[in-house]
């Protein structure tokens, strides 16, 4: 029999729950969010949200978390402007991602040195980081770096997302190394058995994460115009949401696909909006995004596990289809 790819109802409620959102806006705003501005709007919104999941997929991959991005991006973007500014704009941006980069390369060192997990740890990073932020930004005024200006132009931004999308997609999907992370995710022991450096690995996996979270410093230093306290801040939660809302599970494994990843950060982004649109003031608004949110989460959550008793039991009778087929041919 020839076999059929099957679609799980986890890779298609976040698509439905989407396309739900946008419509619900649309009515409440009487298609002010379907504007041609508006749609511009949420399209700039959601790139750093998007390159931020884009590294941080192959520690989730993992069964892992980071939630150090933010912080990290905007420390090391600060940092580096601060360095490069009587060299130019330009040199912001090699210095940026190679503090970034090394920021996760720390990370990964100490999770897979020590066994920490990943949770602690970039949480403990989350705060070093703010806190020393907060010390450089009580002595001076920083400004962004001058000429590149350029990374806040809607054309630049979108070349920059598709190339990175077009980049990760095949790493993840068709490289060994990507492959190996999701089975990791799946089963860690299995592929310690078979003899593959799983602490390596890992260890890549925050190095991306920490790389993607340079170019979003970089991007979003541009957009505001120079380091804030408030630089990428709640940019991991924001990361750790989409790639939730998308149907990726928090064990990682197969269930890590980049087009989710793409589903979640504009459902997220798409909730913000509407809600700002709508004009829902602050504190309700945070309510109905967080009540919006664990009622996504929950079917999500049910889907995944209605998925799994539905394949355990079609295995179940597979295996009685089989015990049945060699019992007549004895």
């Amino acid at each position: 029999m020839k076999k059929r790819n099957k679609v799980q109802l986890l890779d298609i409620v976040p698509i439905f729950i989407l396309a739900l959102i946008l419509l619900i806006f649309a009515v409440a705003s009487r298609g002010a969010t379907l504007s041609v501005y508006n749609l511009k709007l949420i399209c700039t919104q959601v790139v750093p949200v998007i390159i931020g999941s884009l590294g941080c997929i192959f520690v989730i991959a993992l069964g892992g978390t980071d939630i150090s991005i933010g912080a990290s991006a905007a420390m090391c973007v600060t940092i580096a402007t601060l360095l490069t500014q009587n060299v130019g704009g330009w040199a912001a941006i090699p210095v940026t991602l190679i503090f970034s980069t090394a920021m996760g390369a720390l990370i990964g060192f100490i999770v897979t040195k020590f066994n920490v997990a990943s949770f602690m740890t970039t949480l403990a990073i989350l705060i070093a980081a703010r806190g020393f932020l907060n010390f450089m930004l009580q002595s001076q005024i920083i400004s962004f770096p001058k000429g590149i200006g350029f990374v806040t132009s809607f054309g630049f931004t979108v070349i920059l997302l598709v190339v990175m999308i077009a980049v990760v997609w095949f790493v993840f999907e068709f490289t060994k190394f990507g492959f190996y992370c999701k089975c990791i995710g799946e089963n860690e022991r299995t592929v310690r058995s078979i003899g593959i450096n799983v602490k390596r690995i890992r260890w890549i996996c925050f190095m991306i994460s920490g790389f993607t979270a340079g170019i979003v410093g970089i991007v979003q230093i541009c957009r505001v115009g120079g380091a804030t306290n408030t630089l990428c801040n709640m940019l991991e939660m924001k990361v750790q949401m989409a790639i939730f809302l998308g149907g990726i599970l928090t064990t990682g494994g197969f269930s890590a696909k980049i087009y989710k990843l793409l589903i979640g950060s504009f459902t997220i982004v798409i909730i913000e909006n509407g809600l700002t649109i709508c004009r829902v003031s602050n504190a309700v608004s945070e309510a109905v995004e967080g009540v919006l949110l664990v009622v996504i989460l929950i079917i999500t959550i049910y889907c995944s596990r209605f998925a799994v008793k539905k394949d355990l039991a079609s295995a179940a009778r597979a295996d009685q289809d089989s015990l049945a087929e060699s019992c007549v041919e004895e």
